[in-house]
């Protein structure tokens, strides 16, 4: 496998959609589970594909509910890969009866079990990740409270037949609960990351305060200990966590802050590293917190201690078509060392449209053991009509599809904001400003809205550093501006003719 050069493939199936979303290695297979919508079939299936290190399909089955219901797009963490190698387990959600449930295949994907849980008080009973401990499954996820308003927490204990043994729900009616990942400490300790948000709402947007949760419980599940931060911005909840041979706990959140032009919680991703009583050792940001959408959706250990994380970031692309939500998402991996350094990232897209782009998310990824990685997810085209496809990218230990181009982009951490010294000038301005503070060089869009939000000047790929504001009425404006897929937004006074 080391000498296999990488790939970035899409597959539909013959279907309409189709999603890659979990992926387990069994000696030279990938293995695919996910959910696509045939051509012909009333709703989505069940997915589940083999294929070879070079992304060639070995054989895939499908599998539909007998009473129509869609299969939800299932998560990262939610199929693995059973202890003694005798096939796999899954769990998902059928999405209009909001149930959750649990999936037992053989090793070439022939279903063996598919066992619903009904809940007669809450709705919506997303099942997201499932870990084996001693012949038994864990499975964590959330549920709906309808008269309370609230999300809670879920984790189930199931036997290896899918019988239920015990169903814990970590309830807080005042705030929304959050699930992240579940891992095992050891045989009688179970950790669970998540957190806690407002209730959309209750209070004005730009008053959101988050916390992250982590806590354990034993066997039985009974609670053995908590811990939260307090509520604010810095950590939007807690990620996929990991406990280190040091006794370190290492986790992925984000950072998060009002964007007052849109109206909006923009983020940015963070590692975080605390010591055994949760102290803070050190913490670091990725990417640039322009958007809501630039997210890590999943983190994996690497065989050297480091780690992938992979999600999605908008580009802002300095061909056409012009960048908006839908069509400037790329997926995004991202290296990082086991003392939380920055390696290498990457942002890629399965397809690429001059009139209608497309929308790519990385949810899973697997190491070869020659260090290659191999991450899926699904990519959003538009044209001629909306379609989405299964997507497997294949790079190498150091980031490259090819090695002879590659694309990895730099890594080192500025010790200021690339807008630090931006400035506006001047401020209250007459008829012009002047864009200062920062080298010369193409601005990929620049815009002048008003406090309602409306576009009333647009510049697209211009070297000007001046801004004609002659046209204005005296007011309050917001002057956006964009470079190298960095987004910042300055407030400017218009005072005077």
């Amino acid at each position: 496998m080391s000498a296999q050069s990488g790939f970035n493939r899409s597959y539909d199936l013959g279907g309409h959609a189709a999603a890659f979303c979990s992926m387990e290695l069994a000696e030279d297979t990938v293995v695919i589970y996910g959910t696509i919508y045939q051509t012909g079939a009333s709703a989505f299936g069940l997915l589940f594909a083999r294929m070879d290190t070079f992304g060639n399909i070995i054989d895939y089955k499908i599998y539909n509910d007998s009473l129509e219901d869609d299969f939800t797009l299932v998560s990262p963490n939610s199929f693995i890969r059973l202890s003694n190698a005798s096939g796999y387990a899954a769990v998902g959600q059928f999405f209009d009866r909001d149930k959750g449930y649990f999936a037992k295949f053989d090793n070439v994907g022939n279903l063996e079990i598919m066992q619903e849980y009904a809940d007669t008080i809450y709705s919506n009973n997303i099942f997201n990740q499932i870990i084996e401990s001693n012949g038994n499954f864990y499975i964590g996820g959330t549920d709906y409270d309808w008269e309370v308003n609230s999300t809670n927490v879920v984790i189930l204990k199931i036997n290896s037949s899918g019988q239920l043994i015990w169903e814990k729900k970590v309830q807080d009616p005042s705030v929304v609960n959050l699930f992240g990942s579940i891992i095992i400490k050891d045989e009688n300790e179970f950790v669970i990351s998540g957190g806690t948000t407002n209730k959309p709402g209750v209070v004005p947007l730009e008053y959101t305060k988050n916390t992250s949760k982590i806590f354990a419980i034993d066997s039985l599940g009974n609670l053995k200990w908590e811990w939260q931060t307090q509520p604010s911005l810095d950590e939007l909840g807690a990620g996929p966590i990991f406990h280190t041979n040091d006794n370190k706990w290492v986790y992925h959140s984000a950072r998060g802050w009002y964007n007052a032009t849109y109206n909006e919680i923009s983020i940015q991703p963070k590692m975080v590293v605390r010591d055994e009583q949760f102290n803070l050792i050190k913490q670091d940001t990725f990417g640039v917190a322009n958007s809501p959408v630039t997210v890590f959706l999943n983190t994996i250990p690497l065989h050297n201690g480091g780690w992938l994380a992979v999600g999605t970031n908008p580009q802002n692309y300095a061909t056409p078509p012009l960048s908006t939500e839908f069509n400037a998402l790329s997926g995004w991996m991202y290296k990082i060392d086991s003392n939380v350094n920055k390696v290498w990232s990457r942002v890629d897209t399965a397809f690429w449209s001059t009139q209608t782009g497309s929308a790519n998310y990385l949810y899973d990824a697997i190491e070869l053991p020659s260090g290659s990685i191999i991450a899926c997810g699904n990519s959003r085209t538009y044209e001629p009509v909306p379609k989405d496809w299964g997507w497997l990218i294949k790079v190498s230990a150091d980031g490259c599809v090819d090695t002879l181009s590659c694309a990895v982009l730099p890594t080192q951490s500025p010790s200021l904001s690339p807008w630090e010294n931006l400035r506006l000038y001047p401020n209250p301005a007459v008829s012009e400003l002047q864009i200062t503070g920062v080298p010369t060089g193409l601005w990929e869009r620049i815009e002048v809205l008003n406090i309602s939000g409306q576009s009333l000047i647009q510049l697209y790929h211009t070297h000007d550093d001046r801004l004609d504001l002659r046209g204005l009425e005296n007011g309050v404006y917001i002057v956006r501006l964009t470079r190298a897929g960095n987004t910042v937004a300055r407030k400017v006074v218009k005072k005077g003719r």
